[in-house]
């Protein structure tokens, strides 16, 4: 998995409210975006309550609860760190495992994801779906999102579906401040990659996918030719038995 980000402090406060955490061996990317006086405070602390989470449910978690568990992770830490009715952050959160690409958003974060079979950035909010060698993921704080419709900035948001071009984030991130310079700008590229098709998946699993797909004798090929084999020894025995009685009489 290819990761890259930028952060970038707007005009309107001193301290920079985003919280960027990326761990590639979890294959989990979170932008926190703070909320009130102690919003950057408040985002760090989120965000590190989520990775603390989903590190201690990963190994017991299977593919198609991942978005659940994400979900439910970003619950847990806005329940931990702030009292009801006080202000929190909002998220966006990418996590692969096991296959599956599971992907959160709340508030003003915006998500973007790009397949390879299909060019073109699309926005969720709360999805989950087959991982895919290529397929590209943005996240973006309140700041980034609110430039997403310039003009200005289409060419290299439009450059970044190109699977093997890394320069156009860099443009991306130039012109997002550029664009706009109130709230903190802050964006989380992913791309992924062959080994983030199975990764997180037990290795004894790993394996048997690995041969059930490999080699054209499948799982069943084997099983049947025992049982098989089992039917004919029994027919040979039940015809073999009245011949066995009359040499014995």
């Amino acid at each position: 998995m290819l990761a890259q980000s930028f952060s970038q402090t707007g005009s309107i406060r001193e301290n920079n409210q985003d919280h960027l955490l990326i761990d590639p061996e979890l294959r989990l990317a979170i932008i926190a975006d703070g909320q009130g006086a102690a919003g950057k405070v408040l985002a760090e602390q989120a965000a590190t309550a989520m990775h603390q989470r989903l590190r201690e449910i990963a190994p017991v978690t299977s593919g198609d609860e991942n978005l659940y568990r994400l979900s439910e992770a970003y619950e847990l830490a806005r329940q931990t760190v702030t009292r009801p009715g006080d202000p929190c952050c909002n998220i966006a959160a990418a996590w692969i495992s096991r296959g599956t690409v599971a992907v959160f958003a709340t508030g003003t974060c915006r998500l973007l994801i790009s397949t390879p079979d299909n060019n073109a950035w699309r926005e969720q909010r709360e999805f989950a779906m087959p991982a895919s060698d290529g397929e590209a993921i943005l996240l973006v704080s309140e700041g980034a999102a609110a430039a997403l419709s310039s003009l200005q900035l289409q060419p290299a948001l439009n450059g970044m579906l190109a699977q093997t071009d890394t320069e156009n984030f860099t443009a991306f991130a130039n012109q997002t401040t550029a664009v706009y310079d109130g709230d903190d700008c802050s964006a989380i590229l992913l791309r992924l990659d062959q080994a983030d098709l199975t990764a997180g998946t037990p290795h004894e699993i790993e394996l048997f996918e690995h041969y059930n797909r490999s080699y054209s004798c499948k799982l069943w090929v084997p099983l049947s030719i025992v049982g098989c084999v089992g039917l004919a020894a029994l027919a040979s025995a039940s015809k073999l038995k009245p011949i066995l009685n009359r040499i014995k009489s």
